[in-house]
């Protein structure tokens, strides 16, 4: 399950520079902000406001791009751009919710086993 949602060279290569305390950190970092960039992202869907929209998926993409959740960044990266309507993309965001917490349980749990 790991290998699907992580991208466990990426975040093996920041483990090893950082250490793992650090790297944990920045794990521990990542959940706060992508909270607050996820409710971004609700904002925008409730706005209708597309550059609100652009702006958070490019910095939520950039942390977990940053952090190894390689599904996360795929999924945003492929919202970031998007015209859909908002009522797709709000359907779209509730699986990058789910997505990003299945990630999150992920690195914190490969964290403690090495």
């Amino acid at each position: 399950m790991h290998m699907e949602l992580l991208d466990l060279e990426i975040a093996g290569q920041y483990k090893d520079v950082l250490g793992i305390e650090v790297f944990s950190e920045t794990v521990d970092l990542y959940v706060e902000q992508s909270q607050l960039y996820i409710d971004k992202l609700k904002q925008a869907v409730a706005e209708q406001n597309y550059a609100n929209w652009q702006e958070s998926c490019h910095i939520l993409k950039s942390a977990s791009g940053n952090t190894g959740l390689k599904q996360v960044f795929n999924q945003v990266k492929e919202l970031e751009y998007s015209k859909d309507d908002f009522a797709v993309l709000s359907v779209a965001l509730e699986k990058l919710e789910s997505l990003n917490k299945e990630s999150i349980q992920a690195i914190k749990k490969w964290l403690t086993q090495g």
